[in-house]
């Protein structure tokens, strides 16, 4: 009768272990699952998005690594950032918010990259423009992005000030929220010319005058990888094909100025080739 006993008990303590093993697998599996199916999520300033898009369609691990695009201006996506938002890589239209969180200890060690410099272009849905010195002539009110907060707004006003214009045009400037903003503005013909964003023009197959990169301080255009990330990896992987070859070259015929750096990262597909 005890042996019959122990060995009931010993087939009811293999069956509770055998229980708790496979609820501890199951956890770990749907752990894994979660963390698989939980996208990279990229804060991209708003008038990159529609870049990155393309990009990122060309991208080899496309199906490998899943992402979630959230697009803003710079300056709202830096003060998500500072109040916690959950984001992994965040792509500035300047070079000052991603030093800010590098100097705040936000970002992961050595991940802020210039990943483009953006260009200028002087644009009209009804005017073709194909000097500069026309807008001595100008009379018309002129779209340009806010000095203040937006960095191609900042580099609209240098233009004017680098052609002795500003105190002529100040008066009947229309400023945007964002460049995004101001090439919906001039789109529309609601004002009748502004200085837009050169990429903006290449997306849309639209012709402007490109104002050269010698009027204005550079747009450099930043990312970085952020400390609190649980997808670091993944966004480095994402880093290092914006700064790729491959990459650099799409910037270029799509209005930016690549970076100069002869040694772009090596990317390679899911299959290691």
């Amino acid at each position: 009768m005890t042996k019959l006993l122990e060995k009931r008990l010993s087939r009811n303590v293999f069956i509770v272990l055998l229980f708790w093993l496979v609820v501890l697998t199951n956890q770990v599996f749907a752990k894994n699952i979660n963390l698989q199916e939980t996208p990279l999520r990229i804060a991209v300033a708003a008038n990159f998005a529609p870049t990155l898009k393309h990009l990122l369609n060309s991208y080899p691990n496309k199906n490998k690594i899943k992402y979630q695009i959230i697009s803003a201006a710079t300056g709202t996506l830096y003060q998500q950032i500072n109040h916690g938002a959950p984001f992994d890589l965040y792509l500035a239209a300047d070079s000052n918010r991603p030093k800010k969180l590098e100097q705040a200890q936000l970002i992961v060690p050595n991940s802020r990259k210039s990943y483009a410099f953006g260009q200028l272009a002087l644009w009209s849905a009804s005017t073709n423009f194909s000097d500069l010195a026309q807008l001595n002539e100008f009379s018309g009110y002129l779209a340009i992005a806010n000095p203040e907060t937006a960095p191609y707004g900042k580099a609209a006003k240098q233009v004017l000030e680098y052609l002795a214009l500003w105190s002529k045009q100040k008066q009947r400037l229309v400023t945007g929220i964002n460049i995004n903003q101001t090439f919906q503005q001039v789109r529309s013909q609601a004002v009748p010319a502004g200085i837009v964003a050169l990429s903006q023009l290449k997306i849309n197959n639209l012709n402007g005058l490109v104002i050269p990169s010698t009027h204005y301080q550079p747009i450099a255009q930043q990312l970085v990888i952020l400390k609190a990330s649980k997808q670091v990896t993944n966004a480095q992987e994402i880093s290092r094909y914006l700064l790729s070859a491959q990459s650099q070259q799409i910037l270029h015929e799509l209005g930016y100025l690549p970076v100069p750096d002869s040694n772009y990262p090596t990317i390679t597909n899911g299959n290691g080739a």
